[in-house]
């Protein structure tokens, strides 16, 4: 579909010109727009899931004290659980004592707002007993200026 061609209002060469009375105006507003602007955020650094030495270190501690406990097949069920206690105790070692790091970083937020600016203003007016209307780019005064057919001019 081809674009609308606006309509030509400039002056004619010996185009004789009137005055007609506007009779209403109403500015239509062009769709909304966006508004964008950037927010420094504090975000929490990503945690290791566990504590890797402090599990391997909780393990060989765990056999160690497990091991002490109990005789015969006992020692080593003992041994065992001991270090999988001591491996799990030591992964989350230290882990809720220190605060989360933080990093700060740029956020871009934007929000559609109503447009305020008009894009062209809907003029009604009357022109020797006819009403007329027309989109004007600028907004009218009390009249409109217009050719001997009721067709405005700028």
């Amino acid at each position: 579909m081809p674009a609308a061609i606006a309509p030509d209002f400039r002056r004619r060469n010996g185009e004789r010109l009137y005055q007609a009375p506007v009779t209403s105006v109403r500015a239509v507003v062009g769709p909304p727009e966006q508004r964008c602007w950037i927010e420094r955020e504090q975000v929490a650094q990503e945690q290791p899931r566990s504590n890797v030495p402090g599990a391997v270190l909780g393990a060989v501690i765990g056999g160690v004290l497990g091991h002490q406990v109990g005789g015969g097949a006992g020692k080593d069920l003992a041994t065992v659980g001991g270090a999988v206690a001591g491996g799990a105790i030591g992964a989350q070692a230290g882990r809720n004592n220190d605060p989360q790091p933080t990093q700060s970083r740029d956020v871009q937020r934007c929000r559609e707002v109503p447009s305020q600016t008009p894009e062209f203003w809907d003029v009604s007016y009357n022109f020797r007993g006819q009403d007329h209307r027309a989109q004007l780019r600028a907004p009218p005064g009390r009249s409109v200026t217009v050719n001997d057919r009721g067709e405005p001019r700028e």
